[in-house]
């Protein structure tokens, strides 16, 4: 086992962008990232299988080459690089070869992995100077004894659910001092808690189930009326772009609670669109945006809405226009 090296440590909140390929990495570089994270569709000798909990191929490095070259040209740029193994549950014959793609990963310079299967994370764990582990959100922690039970499986990094308050950012980061939290930033929103969803992201067009419109209805197989509080919320649901998630305006309150890590999703898409996304976070950071819903309106070319919001405690329900 090679160990890793170290990664660098910015001065302020990190900045953690999605990376899919090795031309990426230079663009977000420049933007502002200061650690990317990213996985191999078809790790050696397991053609065609993903490594990830992402379903599509282009939300991957297409093999080991362009991961490595990716990772170097990274660290040769001054940038962490996490490798995701992000799946909530792999099958026990799999641990091996996933042990050995983070090793070789490692090896290339890696600064750690993602994980939420308990199994993989114990694996990792016990590798003599293994590498650094980040909790997924896959692995369903949803509060402070839920992360300490983490600590366990040699975690120093998790990453928050997006659903969570401002206090119980607060609570978690302050009573589990033994990590290091990341929360997520911009895009992607989702009406369900992702751990424990069970829908099945596969649609070749990228439209995922919560984006379809279905009907609601009772145990007897009967529509649910049109006042009910589940059909309320799936109606206001309609009125945004679950897509367009972020939790800019609570950077603050989330660096004083102790968020050390910005995490930015987006693997799978433009390039052009990540660099984007991480320059609005980096350019939050240094003060230079006066009004955020006004920046956010015109990055995404839409009000924000309280539901795709990550701080509702905060959100004012007057968007700028």
């Amino acid at each position: 086992m090679v160990e890793p090296a170290s990664s660098p440590t910015p001065a302020g909140p990190g900045i953690l962008a999605p990376v899919d390929g090795p031309h990426e990495v230079a663009p977000l570089a420049e933007a502002g990232a200061t650690e990317l994270y990213g996985g191999v569709w078809a790790p050696d000798g397991e053609p065609g299988l993903s490594a990830t909990q992402r379903t599509f191929a282009s939300a991957h490095f297409a093999d080991e080459a362009a991961l490595r070259t990716a990772i170097r040209t990274a660290r040769s740029l001054g940038l962490g690089f996490h490798l995701t193994l992000n799946a909530p549950l792999y099958a026990p014959q799999r641990l091996e070869s996933l042990l050995a793609l983070a090793d070789r990963a490692a090896g290339w310079g890696a600064t750690g992995v993602i994980a939420a299967d308990p199994g993989l994370l114990a694996a990792l764990a016990d590798r003599q100077r293994g590498p650094m582990l980040t909790l997924s959100t896959l692995g369903g922690a949803l509060n402070a004894e839920a992360f300490r039970f983490f600590e366990r499986y040699g975690i120093s990094r998790a990453v928050l659910p997006r659903h969570l308050t401002l206090e119980e950012v607060r609570a978690v980061c302050r009573g589990v001092p033994g990590v290091e939290f990341e929360a997520f930033v911009l895009v992607g929103a989702c009406p369900n808690e992702e751990s424990l969803c069970t829908f099945q992201h596969v649609s070749p067009s990228k439209r995922w189930p919560c984006e379809i419109s279905y009907r609601l209805t009772d145990g007897a197989g009967e529509p649910l009326p049109a006042d009910h509080p589940l059909v309320r919320w799936y109606r206001q649901w309609g009125e945004t772009d679950r897509r367009l998630g972020c939790g800019l305006c609570a950077v603050p309150r989330w660096v004083e609670a102790g968020v050390r890590h910005l995490k930015i999703v987006g693997r799978g898409g433009p390039t052009a669109q990540k660099a984007a996304n991480v320059a609005l976070v980096a350019a939050v950071l240094r003060g230079e945006v006066a009004e955020v819903p006004r920046a956010y309106r015109e990055r995404f070319g839409r009000p924000c809405h309280r539901l795709v919001c990550y701080a509702r405690e905060l959100w004012s329900g007057r968007p700028a226009s």
